[in-house]
């Protein structure tokens, strides 16, 4: 072999394994953290079924009973769009400890983008069911959210343990097994089934004022009825009237919010005077706690049998 080939060669191997280090440098925190936080679907026995009251924060988010640790009884916000989220001072009063960074940015709400500082405790507990070392990003006092979380976020990685029944005629929140069909089957009847319903712009409600479909995201992290986008918004200020108000996030960010009140139809019921808020800063077409107070719903978090999660939703909008 000529030397030079032979250099060439050398020289495409350290290519190759520098490429292949770094690939996995890059890697490793993502599977690191997915992995310990799949281990959370472990967490609950096949027969597993609890119940929990229904709370409501003054601002309208629904709240759990947790204890962390052991000690510290803390109500969390639970929230289907979010991981799990404390601030900085919490995590320290309440003993958490540093796991680690992820190599990337996530972006809130506001389009607010940092890199999330992860952080562990040994568990935490609601009722019966119990996860041990839970998650949690940190959010630092300069995050535009840091005012909005309270106590925490309950996010989705912990939603996902199994299936929860909302019933907010009973006042009643229900956790159970995923893998329990017949539970399901009974704990659903009478419900519009929306499959991957709990992934993004995955529910169709129909604008009556627009006479078209438009595609939501269920997001009980947002407080209100319903959010959508600037450009639904700038199309409905031309058949509906409107109020417009400016709003401050954090002492920080303006935001300028428009208020339609608007017939809708979600999982084939009619609202007539739906609430309807576009935020220029958001811009995305929300579901949002408040509108789901009236329903009867299902989180239904599961895996295919080749490991993919589902994340489906069943609905049904009390009149």
């Amino acid at each position: 072999m000529k030397k030079k080939t032979k250099r060439n060669l050398i020289i495409a191997a350290i290519v190759i394994v520098l490429i292949a280090a770094g690939a996995a440098w890059f890697a490793y925190p993502f599977i690191r953290y997915s992995s310990h936080t799949l281990a959370y679907r472990s967490t609950l026995p096949e027969n597993a079924c609890y119940q929990y009251p229904i709370q409501y924060s003054k601002e309208g988010w629904f709240l759990i009973d947790c204890t962390l640790n052991g000690t510290h009884k803390v109500p969390l916000r639970i929230d289907t769009q979010a991981t799990s989220l404390m601030r900085e001072d919490s995590i320290q009063a309440y003993g958490g400890e540093y796991w680690g960074n992820l190599p990337i940015k996530s972006t809130n709400a506001y389009q607010e983008k940092n890199s999330p500082e992860l952080y562990t405790f040994t568990s935490i507990a609601f009722g019966e069911a119990s996860i041990q070392e839970p998650m949690f990003n940190g959010i630092r006092k300069d995050n535009v959210i840091y005012d909005v979380i309270d106590e925490g976020v309950f996010g989705t990685e912990m939603l996902a343990i199994g299936t929860w029944k909302f019933d907010t005629e009973a006042g009643t929140m229900t956790l159970f097994h995923s893998n329990n069909k017949d539970l399901l089957a009974k704990e659903t009847a009478g419900m519009t089934y929306l499959p991957q319903g709990l992934r993004e712009d995955s529910i169709p409600v129909y604008m009556n004022g627009l006479n078209e479909e438009v595609r939501f995201t269920l997001d009980l992290g947002y407080t209100g009825v319903l959010e959508i986008n600037n450009a639904l918004a700038d199309r409905l200020k031309t058949h509906f009237p409107y109020e417009e108000k400016i709003k401050q996030h954090g002492g920080k960010l303006t935001d300028t919010l428009t208020v339609f009140k608007i017939p809708v139809t979600v999982a084939g019921t009619r609202v007539d005077s739906c609430e309807v808020v576009n935020s220029r800063v958001v811009n995305a077409n929300y579901i949002g706690a408040k509108f789901m107070h009236q329903c009867n719903f299902v989180l239904h978090y599961s895996l295919d049998e080749h490991g993919k999660p589902n994340k489906d939703l069943y609905l049904k909008v009390r009149k």
